[in-house]
């Protein structure tokens, strides 16, 4: 089957603008307008769909888009549609999961799990439907939480963490092969024995000395006090605390930059690298 045979199985609709078969693959673009009445199609943004049939299996896509004229062509460029109240979802299916396969004699598309057949029509209409629900209103909602536990944790090892720009340096660094550059660490003299980054100190700080208000008046071992032997062992054993800390989150974040690759035993994705990787997984079974 040929990109034309496959397309000849979609019927154009009122709906759809512009239906393109591939040059060179089984399959087929097309751009539909949008719901009349919806903000999207007030501003001129159009839904653009890829089906085909590939080496690895069945694919599709779907975006929105932005079309712009330019001479005679016109250009579609990807967009998000963030600026919307409601939200659509763009999404690109995972061909190795095969949830979708094309059976060439029964020319329908056939849905793994449950064996429902749909013809060519009725699986661009799932697309759309799929599309023009918010299917990702809870997974942003857990990027965001993961986003601000990866900002917690950067700044405690006094570093900042923005997701595109440590993308790219961790993209630059194994490139060019480049290991992460020891910092210089800014201690404090009285502290000078103990490696304990700048802002875990002072988080520990601000949640050692209320606390020590509000339990002073129970303390049952003796004065509260710094002429108390055992306030004193309490105090190096925070301070303690908080260098094993500081050593351990900076380790993470350093194989966070530079994933060390071993021949016979593969290190693991540490929890800094996971949930990094996390925000970037938008995956999901289509609702048919």
């Amino acid at each position: 089957m040929n990109a034309q045979e496959f397309t000849n199985l979609y019927s154009k609709r009122k709906i759809d603008d512009v239906l393109t078969p591939f040059e060179g693959e089984t399959g087929f673009s097309l751009v539909r307008f949008y719901p009349e009445g919806t903000q999207y199609e007030k501003d001129g943004r159009r839904m653009f769909m890829k089906v085909a049939i590939i080496d690895r299996g069945f694919f599709y896509e779907v975006n929105m888009t932005k079309p712009e004229k330019r001479g005679e062509t016109t250009r579609y460029i990807l967009t998000d549609g963030d600026k919307y109240k409601k939200r659509v979802t763009n999404f690109i299916c995972d061909v190795e999961s095969g949830e979708f396969k094309f059976n060439e004699d029964l020319k329908k598309i056939i849905h793994a799990k449950t064996k429902k057949e749909f013809s060519l029509n009725a699986f661009v209409d799932i697309l759309a439907t799929n599309h023009l629900s918010d299917r990702l209103f809870w997974k942003r909602k857990l990027n965001s939480v993961v986003s601000r536990f990866l900002t917690l944790f950067f700044w405690l090892a006094d570093r900042h963490y923005e997701r595109m720009e440590v993308s790219l340096d961790r993209y630059r660094m194994k490139r060019d092969g480049k290991t992460v550059v020891e910092e210089k660490k800014n201690i404090e003299p009285f502290f000078k024995y103990f490696y304990i980054s700048k802002n875990v100190l002072f988080a520990a700080l601000l949640l050692t000395f209320p606390t020590a208000l509000f339990f002073g008046r129970l303390w049952p071992y003796g004065d509260f006090s710094v002429s108390n032997p055992t306030i004193v062992l309490l105090f190096f054993l925070v301070l303690f605390v908080c260098e094993k800390f500081s050593i351990w989150l900076y380790e993470k974040i350093k194989e966070f930059f530079v994933q060390e690759e071993h021949v016979f035993n593969k290190r693991e994705q540490n929890f800094i690298e996971k949930l990094h990787s996390y925000q970037d997984r938008n995956k999901f079974n289509l609702k048919i």
